[in-house]
């Protein structure tokens, strides 16, 4: 997970602190200790999830570039990062990703992850067995790689607002734990997290 924090998220934690939203950190947080459930509601949800979504693309800076070009031979596919999308369901988050190809022009995939709930916690899931909902031709040549884009967007975002709540005692940015969804937005629970090599505190 990136140790960097996009200026987006930080703006964002900021914003939630001081409207009582989010509590400052506790002292110095040690291995495994959690932090207070973060919200995103749905707006700022996929506002933030394109700034995930422009990292993902390979793009660490504000740009104009609203899109990036995928190539397998000599076919191609335009996805338009800048104007991807997040929707929450209860235990169910979708990501819109619009692309274009010549052979179908503009359309939305979506990308459906199952996430669990405050009342119903579970793991994550990428339904429909790591294929898109989109047309087939699409789907039969981009689905793996659109799923795997769609969940580094999502971890982009949850791992950048729980960095952005702050870092642990040894000055490592916060790392999500668990995440939830319902029809509201998106829930993140951050934690100091462990050290698994070196000098760690954990004990055998």
């Amino acid at each position: 997970m990136a140790d960097t924090v996009a200026p987006e998220f930080a703006r964002f934690i900021d914003a939630e602190r001081r409207a009582k939203r989010v509590a400052d950190l506790p002292g110095r947080m040690v291995e495994g200790q959690v932090f207070e459930p973060v919200f995103v509601e749905q707006g700022q949800a996929t506002e933030l999830m394109r700034v995930a979504a422009r990292r993902a693309a390979g793009f660490y800076r504000p740009t104009q570039r609203s899109e990036v070009v995928w190539v397998d031979g000599d076919r191609e596919l335009a996805v338009g990062f800048a104007a991807v999308e997040v929707k929450m369901t209860d235990g169910l988050l979708g990501v819109f990703i619009p692309v274009r190809c010549d052979q179908t022009g503009p359309v939305v995939m979506q990308v459906a992850f199952a996430v669990g709930s405050a009342g119903k916690p579970g793991g994550v899931f990428a339904a429909a067995h790591r294929r898109p909902y989109g047309p087939e031709l699409i789907v039969s040549i981009w689905g793996e790689a659109l799923v795997a884009f769609a969940w580094q967007c999502v971890l982009g975002l949850v791992s950048q607002i729980a960095g952005a709540t702050g870092k642990d005692a040894r000055g490592n940015v916060l790392v999500p734990v668990e995440f939830m969804a319902d029809a509201k937005g998106l829930q993140i629970v951050p934690m100091a997290r462990y050290r698994f090599s070196g000098s760690s505190g954990l004990k055998t």
